[in-house]
């Protein structure tokens, strides 16, 4: 009697959850911020890669290499108020002119993806999680509106993987966020303390 042959285990999804943004450049430091508190805040699965990569250029193109999911938070370009996050497919960006905040960041990712696609190994998708920033001066610091609005985005990140089947349990025991280039911890003591409010 021949075994019956069992139905193969399905592939766990490969996603990577990227802040994008340079800390000492006021809202661009959004990306680093929110991938930080996230990563305190909730726990993934093993195939969840939660990553800060600051202005990383080409140096991007590893971390999208053959994923299923990539999920880039980072400041935009776009017209409106201050604060405001809004969630971006790839084509956003390529039809409603929409860019990261900085050159040096857009040019490393559209490069990085060109340079994979031709060669078959680029993310299947790609979504971004964007703030509309209030100012992204050197040495200003993150603005209010936008330091506010990191709840909204971590909701956000959140929705997409869970969207998306993967794992995003939050935290028992949160740990305490690494956000040294924010000079005032009494902004940001709630989130420390596992209370945050959810916007």
């Amino acid at each position: 009697m021949n075994a019956k042959r069992s139905d193969p285990l399905p592939t766990l999804r490969q996603a990577c959850v990227v802040g994008l943004g340079n800390v000492l450049m006021g809202d661009d430091g959004f990306g680093p911020l929110v991938v930080e508190k996230f990563r305190c805040e909730y726990e993934c699965g093993p195939n969840v890669e939660i990553v800060d990569l600051g202005t990383p250029g080409l140096d991007l193109a590893p971390y999208l290499y053959g994923k299923d999911l990539v999920v880039i938070v980072d400041a935009v370009a776009k017209d409106g108020k201050p604060g405001t996050v809004h969630t971006y497919c790839e084509n956003d960006f390529l039809e409603c002119g929409t860019r990261l905040r900085l050159t040096d960041h857009d040019p490393g990712l559209q490069e990085s993806l060109a340079q994979l696609r031709l060669f078959d190994r680029g993310p299947s998708e790609v979504v971004v999680v964007g703030v509309l920033p209030e100012s992204c001066a050197f040495g200003e610091g993150i603005s209010a509106a936008v330091l506010a609005a990191s709840s909204y985005a971590i909701d956000s990140i959140i929705q997409v993987l869970r969207e998306r089947g993967l794992d995003c349990r939050k935290r028992l025991d949160p740990e305490r966020p690494k956000l040294w280039w924010i000079v005032d911890e009494t902004a940001i003591s709630p989130w420390m303390h596992g209370d945050r409010t959810i916007m």
